[in-house]
């Protein structure tokens, strides 16, 4: 395992800069959205039906995340993108408009419901269109600054959307939703990826087929999925739903919650600034393992720890073995698939992030009910060391270099 600078900056990349920038602006108008919608559909109706409107969105985004990477393949990530940009840019100005006259929870049902949907196709084109504009001796750092710009946007996005909507209530929200769509929209008509050659009249269910089969016959993407997939299982539920769970149980209250997230997105931004200087070439797998390993004895821990001052430093770092993984993840998965497959590839990663994090949410409530914080705590570490095992048991993932 060595760590080498990168070739260039990507944040010497005006073009790569433009898009980061455009998509966490983006990302910043959906923070808006969601705190907007779940405010309305509160005052709307009961805390209970808010619940389900607020969720309703993953239902399509689930259903047809798999179906949005053949079409990414077929007609290229940055005119599905700038498509998906107008289409809600158009949705959010008119729900603005319908929110003036009579903000129903069947137009919250709607708007969700649409964004859901985009969503499936958006995500996988995101996701390919990152490494079409970089090299790859830059593919770490790019992952890095994406990491950075979007950690800025979710900060600032919760707060901003609290003083639009105590101020200009559901419609201001969505006509800021809408700019920062037609902002995303323009940037991305800027930028210019590198040509790939593209089967634009392949039958849609071949290139789907093709795409698993692509997929299922690469041993390095397929163990890196894998360990992908058990990380998450392992780490979203205990850094969501677990840590307020955790200050419930010591009697920190919600100030030592807010905490708690506050050291792990500082461990997240170290992490990030770092690996834009910082780049893992060689037995990536080897540094998986060892990432996933201190990430699991680190969530044990933190369910031990006695006072919160010590629970904030092992979530920070948390936080930064979780970011350097992260990153380190992205750059190898970019790294080692072909561009005819970026949509598909993307398509079923993102499923396997997006898909579990409510269950794993859920499944560490019920855990924690059922068993108690520190044996949930326990089970996760067990799911973030098979990772490691897979990482150590996979030749081709444990030698496979950048």
């Amino acid at each position: 395992m060595t760590v080498a600078a990168p070739v260039r900056s990507v944040y010497r990349d005006r073009q790569y800069v433009r898009y980061s920038v455009s998509q966490a602006v983006s990302i910043l108008g959906d923070q808006v959205w969601y705190l907007a919608l779940s405010w309305s559909a509160t005052q709307a109706s009961t805390p209970a039906v808010a619940g389900v409107v607020v969720s309703i969105s993953a239902l399509p985004r689930l259903a047809f995340m798999l179906l949005g990477g053949p079409l990414v393949d077929r007609y290229g990530p940055r005119r599905l993108m700038i498509g998906s940009d107008t289409l809600r840019a158009i949705v959010a100005a008119s729900a603005a408009g319908v929110a003036l006259w009579q903000p129903t929870i069947g137009l919250l049902v709607v708007v969700a419901l649409v964004y859901g949907a985009v969503d499936a196709v958006f995500l996988p084109a995101n996701g390919a269109m990152q490494p079409l504009l970089l090299e790859p001796s830059q593919f770490s750092s790019g992952a890095a600054f994406r990491e950075i710009t979007q950690r800025a946007a979710l900060t600032v996005g919760a707060p901003l959307g609290g003083i639009l909507v105590a101020t200009g209530g559901l419609p201001l929200a969505c006509v800021v939703d809408a700019a920062t769509f037609v902002f995303s929209a323009l940037a991305l008509r800027s930028v210019r990826s590198r040509p790939v050659e593209r089967k634009a009249s392949e039958p849609y269910g071949r290139a789907l087929r093709e795409g698993f089969h692509y997929l299922a016959t690469h041993r390095v993407l397929r163990a890196s999925m894998l360990v992908g997939f058990l990380s998450n299982v392992g780490f979203v539920g205990p850094m969501n739903m677990g840590l307020t769970l955790l200050a419930v149980q010591h009697g920190w209250g919600a100030t030592g919650a807010g905490l708690l997230l506050a050291g792990f997105g500082v461990g997240a931004a170290i992490s990030a600034f770092a690996m834009l200087r910082l780049r893992i070439r060689r037995r990536v797998g080897l540094a998986f393992a060892i990432m996933l390993i201190a990430e699991g004895c680190c969530l044990l821990f933190l369910a031990l720890s006695p006072n919160l001052a010590l629970a904030v430093l092992v979530c920070c770092a948390v936080g930064v073995g979780s970011g350097m993984l992260g990153v380190t993840a992205t750059a190898l998965n970019q790294h080692v698939t072909d561009d005819r497959f970026r949509g598909r590839v993307g398509s079923v990663n993102s499923l396997a992030n997006l898909g579990i994090t409510p269950l794993a949410i859920a499944a560490t409530a019920a855990a924690v009910g059922a068993f108690g914080v520190v044996p949930t705590f326990a089970g996760s570490t067990a799911v973030e060391l098979a990772g490691a095992a897979v990482c150590l048991l996979v030749p081709e993932l444990r030698r496979a270099s950048m």
